[in-house]
Order: C-alpha cells, then sequence, then structure tokens
C-alpha cells in the first residue's frame, strides 16, 4: 500500500526523471506559477486575491467570451506542484470548452508550509466561505449549478465536498482526477464526528468515507499505473458504477497520466457531460 508519507521519495525520484528537474524544484519550494491567460475571442482570464481563512489566496476567474455551459461553472483545484505540468493543462482545456472557471491552487489554499492539520468541522467552515466568494465573483447566481474539479491534491478537495451536506448545497457534481487514498490535512477530532467519515492519525481516509456517499454525482478518472492507487484498485475500492458514481481507467504510465493525456481530456468531457445532464441541485442560499 502506498501512501503520500510513504511515497514521498520514490515520488520525487519519478519526477525528477519524467518531468525534469525544473518542475521538481519548482514544486518543492512551493511555487504555483500562473494558471492561465486570456485568449483573444475565446475566454477573458483575471487573478485576484480572495480572504480564506486568516489570509488571502489567489483565484484564477475564468468567463468564456461565449458561454457554452449556461446555468453551470467549475471550481478547479490544482495538485502539489500549482499550476504545472496535469493541472495547467486540465485548467487550459476547461477554458477552451467554454466553461466558467474558478482556479485554486493546492498549495496556496493548503498552505502546506505552515504544516497544520484542520479538523472537519474547520475544513467544512473554509471552503463554504471559499464557494460563496467564487459564486459571487464570478457574478452567478443561486440557480447556477457549481461542479468541482480536481487533480492530485485537488482531488482530495473533490472528495471531501462530494462527502459534505454542506457543501453539496448548490452543487452538481464532482470529478476527482488521480485520486490518492488518504488527506493528511484533515486531523481526527476528539468527542463527536460526523459518521460518514473516516479520519485516522493518517488524516482523511478517502475512499471509506466516499462509499457512503449519496445524493450527488461523483466521477473518479484513475491512470491503470498511478503509484497511489492504481485504476483496478480504485475500482475495488470505488465498487461498480452506479448512477451516481462511475470511474474511469485511464491507459497511462503513471500518476501523471503519461501517454494518456488525450484519453483524459476525453473522458474529462465525457464526466462532464454526465453531470449536466442530471437535474438541477437545490439552489445555493443567495
Amino acid at each position: 500500500m502506498t501512501t503520500r508519507a510513504t511515497s514521498r521519495a520514490t515520488s520525487g525520484f519519478e519526477l525528477l526523471r519524467r518531468v525534469g528537474g525544473v518542475v521538481l524544484v519548482l514544486a518543492l519550494t512551493g511555487c504555483s506559477g500562473a494558471a492561465i491567460t486570456s485568449k483573444a475571442g475565446t475566454f477573458d482570464a483575471q487573478r485576484v486575491r480572495v480572504a480564506f481563512r486568516n489570509r488571502e489566496i489567489p483565484v484564477t476567474y475564468v468567463k468564456p467570451v461565449q458561454a457554452r455551459h449556461p446555468g453551470y461553472f467549475i471550481v478547479f483545484a490544482t495538485g502539489d506542484g500549482g499550476w504545472h505540468g496535469p493541472s495547467a493543462a486540465l485548467f487550459s482545456h476547461l477554458a477552451d470548452q467554454g466553461y466558467m472557471l474558478a482556479g485554486l491552487s493546492s498549495p496556496e489554499v493548503l498552505n502546506r508550509s505552515a504544516k497544520r492539520r484542520f479538523s472537519p468541522t474547520q475544513v467544512t467552515a473554509n471552503f463554504a466561505n471559499l464557494f460563496a466568494r467564487i459564486r459571487r465573483d464570478l457574478g452567478v447566481d443561486s440557480t447556477a449549478s457549481m461542479i468541482v474539479v480536481g487533480f492530485s491534491r485537488g482531488a482530495s478537495i473533490v472528495a471531501y465536498t462530494a462527502m459534505n451536506p454542506r457543501l453539496r448545497v448548490g452543487m452538481a457534481g464532482t470529478i476527482a482526477i488521480a485520486l490518492t487514498r488518504e488527506e493528511e490535512y484533515v486531523r481526527p477530532t476528539t468527542g463527536r464526528r460526523r459518521s460518514e467519515l473516516t479520519v485516522d492519525d493518517q488524516g482523511l481516509q478517502i475512499y471509506p468515507s466516499l462509499a457512503a456517499v449519496k445524493g450527488t454525482r461523483l466521477a473518479v478518472i484513475q491512470s491503470t499505473n498511478d503509484h497511489y492507487v492504481r485504476a483496478a484498485e480504485s475500482r475495488e475500492l470505488l465498487g461498480p458504477d452506479t448512477p451516481e458514481r462511475r470511474l474511469y481507467a485511464v491507459e497511462a504510465r503513471n500518476h501523471i497520466f503519461g501517454g494518456g493525456r488525450d484519453v483524459l481530456m476525453s473522458d474529462l468531457e465525457d464526466a462532464l457531460r454526465w453531470i449536466e445532464t442530471k437535474a438541477q441541485p437545490e439552489p445555493a442560499a443567495p
């Protein structure tokens, strides 16, 4: 069994060998890079700083010149490398597809340099406030449906959102790409804990917690050779597809979908279509 904690040395070596030393240095130094720039005639992009907990974080907003998915907007969360590699490619692809977007860099959101862990109650309150701010900044009303998409560390944010009824208000569905086994930024709490969450000393155990999720559509897109959780193991942990849950297995070399990027993008588009066919969720509070 490979976890984030036990595979850091191995993943660092693979990242150096397969992606290159520059990306590794950027990731280790916490440099999140720039998400995207405007594309004339297609979309406008703007990077702003918004309040999150007791500080500010950068959020990249993308608005299409011509709306192609009215009634929906996407919140996207990167992996640990910020706006590099698959995260940058996925966000750019979503912008080209005409979605209204809010992009979050997971290193900025989680402030990993502080090495803090948070209770489920704290995590829920933080993200509820952030999602409400994003909705206001994008100018969408309470009838617009949010779709949350994330890669690797960002997929953990996606999974937590799917697990939490408070965060699901106004949400159409979620897509977790390269989903790992646990999220160590969520810590156990003393006293009463929400029964559907499995949290131990390693953090939030994602797959057991997802097993209890009902009432929302969740898609997981996983590489067949992901060194955290291979697609075959993800299938064992999630079980068969249901009307509310789908797994897409992408034939690829590694966690970052080497050799399988085209299929990854195609599966992402299919998962979005599947979510958008669902009846509208309960409107968000104004």
